[in-house]
């Protein structure tokens, strides 16, 4: 969806691409989070945690505690390492550990003891109806999907948590049985008029469907996605356009601390000092689950694979990549791409005669 010749070229032709860094940043901090709980599984470490990541490109310290987040991303480093998938800066990569740092020692203590089931995997499959004339490469396609799954009783018994206030406070009448969903997003919370605040809410629907297809699954009635890089939040700027704008559904209290950091904060300023409470409600966001809002999503899902199918066989009834697939990515989406110097479509920066790209960053 964010850029058709892109997909394109990664997927159908098995380019990967050069540079993966969001995708390092977002499988670094998945890969943090199932290792920390598992930790905390095993002995309960109190929080917070330490956090002395092994500096850039130098030995790791032996002298660590087990529970030290430098400990646990040392593993996970090495893991995406042996997939071709690193950081490719020092500055990007303290940036992933001072998020991941944070969403260990202030998310954990909120998500862990509530989690039921953790990186639980799933499968579906669904019919593929193509359009009269068009054919597609099978009747049938299959998705998959991982995710951490709560229990409606724990989170209806658990006080003093900023989760389960937010679970109650979007689904007042929780059904006893029922099971909440919990993704991690390495990147800021979107605008409500983004094209990915609509996307994070069909993926958590298509979670609960394809929840709602394992044997035995009890029924899905919310969501929660966690915006792990609101917790050290970046695009100051941006956020203070969105809340002059109306455009973001948590703001500062009018006249808080919070407010008043964010009304003066100026472009080349550190990033202010938000509270860990005003933090915290930027990084979570509770979706409620229904039947027609999982019908919504599936349906949606549906067409991008029929899309897809569609320019698959236009690819093969005349022979051309370039003209059967659509190119549309964003800025940053076509300044991390590889093949953007041959762009039918690039994104507007690139009108700029001997544009240069800068190096890429986390979102």
């Amino acid at each position: 969806m964010r850029c058709g010749l892109q997909y394109r070229y990664q997927s159908g032709s098995a380019l990967p691409p050069s540079r993966p860094v969001q995708m390092w940043f977002g499988e670094f901090i998945h890969g943090v989070m199932e290792t920390a709980y598992r930790t905390w599984l095993t002995s309960h470490p109190p929080f917070p945690w330490p956090c002395t990541p092994t500096p850039y490109n130098t030995s790791p310290d032996p002298s660590r505690a087990a529970n030290d987040i430098g400990i646990i991303g040392d593993l996970v480093e090495t893991t995406l390492d042996a997939a071709g998938k690193s950081p490719r800066s020092k500055s990007l990569r303290e940036s992933a550990y001072e998020r991941a740092e944070r969403a260990v020692n202030e998310i954990g203590p909120e998500l862990f003891p509530l989690i039921r089931s953790a990186e639980e995997r799933v499968i579906g499959t669904r019919s593929l109806t193509m359009p009269h004339g068009t054919r597609a490469r099978a009747q049938m396609y299959e998705l998959h999907g991982i995710m951490d799954v709560l229990s409606s009783m724990t989170v209806s018994a658990t006080t003093n948590n900023m989760i389960c206030n937010a679970v109650r406070a979007a689904v007042p009448q929780l059904p006893v049985g029922a099971e909440i969903i919990v993704d991690y997003k390495g990147s800021r919370r979107p605008a409500l008029d983004d094209e990915y605040w609509t996307q994070g809410d069909w993926q958590l629907q298509m979670y609960a469907w394809l929840r709602s297809r394992q044997p035995g699954a009890a029924p899905i009635v919310a969501g929660v996605l966690l915006y792990i890089n609101e917790l050290a939040p970046s695009g100051i700027s941006q956020l203070q356009r969105e809340v002059n704008q109306g455009r973001t559904d948590v703001r500062p209290v009018s006249g808080s601390p919070d407010d008043y950091q964010l009304r003066t904060w100026r472009p080349g300023a550190a990033a202010p000092a938000f509270s860990a409470a005003f933090r915290m409600q930027r990084a979570i966001r509770i979706v409620p689950i229904t039947q027609p809002s999982i019908d919504a999503a599936v349906s949606a899902f549906d067409n991008v694979v029929v899309n897809i199918e569609s320019c698959v066989a236009h690819e093969a009834q005349h022979g051309t990549i370039i003209a059967h697939w659509p190119a549309g990515g964003d800025d940053a989406t076509c300044d991390a791409c590889d093949f953007r110097h041959f762009c039918p479509s690039p994104a507007s920066a690139r009108t700029t005669q001997n544009y240069q790209p800068p190096a890429p960053s986390a979102p």
